[in-house]
């Protein structure tokens, strides 16, 4: 009896937490939406020496990533030759410092150079890199027995809303299997209330996309705080902040009630699964269109970029660049 009032409080709960999450994301695909359709972010608003390009900390010239590493598990023996943490977050930060500087102001490219990405979205992952905090773990049952302490999520919890920064949660363990990461990002998106994604160094699953290692972006939303500076120049010059100083973990070492995936974590991992592979050729961008992306299409900040009006028309016509 007891067990099966836990396991429908378990289920009301997620039931709660996944409404509560589609809410804030939708808020968060329409600021999307709006920076890269309805007034597109230009090309070259950050300089080729922006901190936001560069990844350089100005207060002390080093790389900022390292600097914004928020907790860090005890590494398993297994990984004792695996590279140390801080070559491992500067792999993940500079894999989206590169995403910015492509949309970035030179001397050859003024407007940033021809992408697959339009600039706002380069933009976002400059500012989730250079403002974000980094969280690392072996592999997924550490970060499970770690996030389902309740005390971990509360200093996680914590972290975000005093620093009101974008957490990225990264693997050292390279080899992984894609489906039991699509479960723990739906762990994720069932223990918070903030859509999680799946990126990696293997073939994509659910929304994720390619990084260095497995590194899961949780939007809490103050990507937006961030990004819509970047359409003055008084933004830009205050977007970036300092590192992190505060400490929000007393502890080495958290342990949870668990380390696997529940049922209804499962469910959802399987129903983002199915829902992605549904797409077809569409894949899982959701911003922009794969099918031109594979046939070679890339935004190009130099002429007027696309906007609403343009998709419409491609929607309703079935025109096309390409």
């Amino acid at each position: 009896m007891m067990k099966s009032l836990n396991k429908l409080i378990d289920l009301l709960t997620a039931a709660y937490i996944w409404a509560c999450l589609t809410v804030h994301n939708t808020w968060g695909i329409i600021n999307v939406f709006n920076i890269v359709w309805m007034k597109p972010m230009k090309g070259g608003l950050l300089k080729a020496d922006h901190p936001m390009v560069t990844g350089i900390n100005p207060d002390n010239g080093d790389m900022i990533w390292k600097q914004n590493i928020i907790f860090q598990s005890v590494r398993s023996a297994e990984l004792k030759d695996a590279p140390n943490d801080n070559e491992i977050v500067c792999d993940v930060g500079n894999h989206m410092r590169k995403m910015v500087e492509v949309s970035s102001s030179s001397k050859e490219f003024p407007n940033g150079k021809p992408d697959r990405m339009p600039p706002a979205i380069n933009y976002i992952h400059g500012c989730v890199h250079y403002n974000g905090g980094f969280f690392l773990f072996n592999d997924f049952k550490d970060a499970i027995s770690h996030f389902s302490n309740i005390d971990f999520q509360n200093s996680f919890k914590r972290f975000v809303k005093e620093e009101g920064r974008e957490p990225v949660t990264i693997f050292r363990n390279r080899n992984y299997d894609r489906m039991e990461y699509l479960e723990f990002v739906c762990f994720l998106r069932t223990i918070f209330p903030w859509f999680s994604n799946t990126n990696g160094n293997k073939k994509r699953i659910g929304w994720g996309n390619p990084a260095p290692y497995p590194s899961v972006n949780t939007i809490t939303g103050y990507w937006m705080d961030d990004t819509y500076k970047i359409y003055s120049e008084e933004g830009r010059q205050s977007v970036c902040r300092s590192a992190v100083t505060k400490q929000y973990f007393s502890e080495k070492v958290y342990v949870g009630k668990r380390l696997t995936t529940k049922s209804e974590e499962k469910f959802l991992a399987h129903f983002t699964n199915e829902r992605v592979i549904a797409r077809g050729e569409k894949g899982n961008m959701f911003f922009v269109d794969l099918r031109k992306l594979s046939r070679g299409y890339k935004f190009d900040p130099s002429k007027k970029l696309p906007n609403i009006a343009n998709r419409l028309m491609e929607k309703c016509f079935n025109t096309s660049t390409l």
